[in-house]
């Protein structure tokens, strides 16, 4: 009786696991890629039809030197940390500041950085954080945002 049980239940239990094996690699490679980051548009500085925008820092984590530089890198630099265009400003009330003028419904992707590779934002717990996101809808906007961690 013992022997006719495992004939019956093997079979079942060989489909099972292939059929799990087949489902969980479908949906593996049925996942669609990652968008790529929108395109800046081209524009000149002198364009009067760009929208400014501040971007505001409210908060470094406590490791952060007090004479640090923090810069903002993104699609709309190649990615370039420490570059000088995009450094933020200090402010007396312990804020940084940085003003961006980009056409309207420009979208942009960045992250904050302390000017080389070791020191971009992480998030709370140390680890890769998704690229912010932002699209200049508003003229005279302001963006605020807290660094968790390098």
């Amino acid at each position: 009786m013992k022997e006719g049980f495992l004939e019956i239940l093997l079979p079942f239990a060989i489909i099972l696991l292939l059929f799990g094996f087949s489902s969980q690699k479908a949906s593996t490679t049925a996942q669609p890629s990652p968008t790529p980051a929108p395109e800046i548009p081209s524009f000149s500085e002198e364009d009067e039809n760009l929208y400014e925008v501040t971007f505001i820092i409210t908060s470094v984590p406590e490791d952060t030197p007090e004479d640090a530089s923090i810069y903002m890198m993104g699609n709309f630099n190649n990615w370039l940390v420490g570059d000088e265009n995009y450094r933020f400003d200090k402010m007396e009330d312990g804020t940084y500041q940085l003003t961006l003028r980009m056409p309207p419904n420009t979208e942009i992707e960045y992250k904050y950085n302390l000017g080389n590779y070791d020191y971009i934002e992480k998030d709370f717990f140390g680890n890769e954080r998704e690229n912010r996101t932002y699209k200049f809808e508003y003229n005279f906007d302001e963006v605020r945002n807290e660094i968790e961690s390098w």
